[in-house]
């Protein structure tokens, strides 16, 4: 009768099922939360690019009475891309294909002569490739 009184150590297969189910669920909503704070910042980084390019926009307008910013880009509506390192602002004359390496979002530089003279529009899109904002500015004279 002593060999019935044998105890059982240890973890069912069923409560090992169990407890893997709920690290497996944790895990996925780690995940999702880590991947929104990840396009948070991306868009962060295209809004704050964009805004230093409106800076430069400006600066430049206000030092010419050019109704295109040649140093940046034109009239011509290139894209400006940038990467983590930095902006990469193609010469709208010259720039045939945007090396894509790395880029983050795109900012697009427009001169729209419905504003009026010497004005741009900048669009930015975010990680998703939603429109994040627009900021359109004109020439102070």
């Amino acid at each position: 009768m002593m060999w019935l009184r044998k105890s059982k150590k240890g973890f069912t297969l069923i409560e090992l099922m169990v407890v893997v189910a709920i690290i497996g669920v944790l895990a996925l909503l780690g995940l999702r939360l880590y991947t929104g704070q990840q396009q948070k910042a991306k868009n962060a980084i295209v809004k704050a690019n964009a805004g230093t390019i409106q800076t430069l926009i400006q600066a430049e307008l206000a030092d010419t009475t050019s109704s295109s910013v040649n140093a940046m880009v034109g009239d011509t509506g290139e894209n400006g891309l940038f990467t983590k390192s930095g902006i990469h602002i193609p010469d709208g004359s010259t720039q045939t294909e945007n090396d894509t390496t790395g880029v983050i979002g795109t900012v697009y530089v427009v001169y729209d002569g419905t504003l009026g003279e010497e004005s741009f529009a900048i669009n930015g899109n975010g990680f998703d490739e939603n429109p994040v904002f627009t900021i359109a500015l004109t020439a102070q004279k």
